[in-house]
């Protein structure tokens, strides 16, 4: 049986980390909050758990892998129900850990308030990509297994019924990948003739039974992941969007600062020429004036000097 870490990290929130039972690694809870998201520490924080859990994911898959070849390779009812019940739990754990990595990284997506805008951008970006690689590894890995149990199921049905069409087994097949019930796979179990035939077609019918419905949840799985897929992939070019929204305005308010000191600068020297101008003009005023004077000092003075004379 597995053990239900996610259980551990909800029971250990307020009492220290969780020690990882089976890897040796230590397992933070990712709910717990060192310091406020806005700040640059609070930030990698939080950035740090998230990768603890995309690590965690890619272990949880990598057992589910495991646990799904041991049932492809078993042919004991004991063993297959231990391994498929386990990979259940997996299945179940990681899901909830893929749920709160995506609310996590809702959480701290970057925006225009942030000052460090870029840093932020550059670390986000890389962890979901991280978080992307593990949702299409789970993915892959869901898929690989749905066609070994859809081989496995193509062969139990010829076993118990030797006269069923490929037609008809993939009819079957195709039903349990759209997630509806057993029902044609149980017709064709029961349409064998002879008693010992049916009997032995019975004791198939539960194996029949229990690979329909994993590949149901399997086809279930597949899709739930592939929408989580594009849920990450919408939310890294919506970011993209914005941000590039940012470095738009953020260029354009450089250029009109710039065209700002530009036209400060043009206005300076305007002002110092028209300055200089205006000393320019003075100074040929005050010339005018001055030769004016001269001019008129010269004519008045020998009038002046001569009545001096006549008295």
């Amino acid at each position: 049986m597995s053990v239900n870490r996610l259980a551990e990290l909800h029971n250990n929130t307020n009492h220290g980390v969780p020690q990882q039972q089976q890897n040796g690694y230590e397992m933070h809870p990712l709910l717990s909050t060192q310091g406020d998201i806005s700040s640059v520490q609070g930030f990698l924080d939080q950035i740090s758990h998230i990768k603890e859990s995309i690590t965690q994911i890619n272990h949880n898959v990598d057992r589910i892998k495991s646990y799904q070849t041991s049932m492809l390779q078993t042919a004991d009812a004991s063993d297959l129900a231990r391994n498929r019940q386990a990979v259940d739990d997996l299945s179940t754990e990681t899901q909830n850990l893929m749920t709160q990595v995506k609310q996590r990284l809702k959480e701290i997506e970057p925006t225009s308030r942030h000052t460090d805008l870029a840093m932020r951008k550059n670390t986000f970006s890389a962890v979901t990509k991280q978080f992307m690689d593990a949702i299409e590894h789970h993915r892959r890995v869901a898929i690989d297994f749905q066609k070994a149990e859809s081989q496995q199921l193509e062969r139990q049905i010829k076993i118990a019924n030797p006269n069923a069409t490929p037609q008809e087994i993939e009819q079957a097949i195709a039903q349990a990948e759209q997630g509806r019930g057993a029902v044609f796979a149980q017709q064709l179990m029961q349409s064998v003739g002879g008693e010992y035939r049916r009997q032995q077609a019975q004791n198939t019918l539960d194996a029949v039974q229990e690979r329909h419905e994993d590949i149901r949840r399997l086809a279930k799985s597949v899709q739930e992941l592939s929408v989580l897929f594009e849920e990450m992939q919408s939310m890294l070019e919506s970011q993209a969007k914005v941000l590039d929204q940012i470095e738009t305005s953020a260029i354009e308010t450089n250029n009109q600062l710039e065209a700002g000191t530009q036209y400060i600068e043009k206005a300076k020297k305007s002002a110092l020429s028209t300055r200089r101008n205006k000393f320019i003009c003075l100074g040929i005023f005050l010339v005018i004036i001055i030769i004016i004077i001269i001019v008129l000092a010269v004519k008045f003075a020998p009038s002046h000097n001569n009545n001096s004379q006549s008295q």
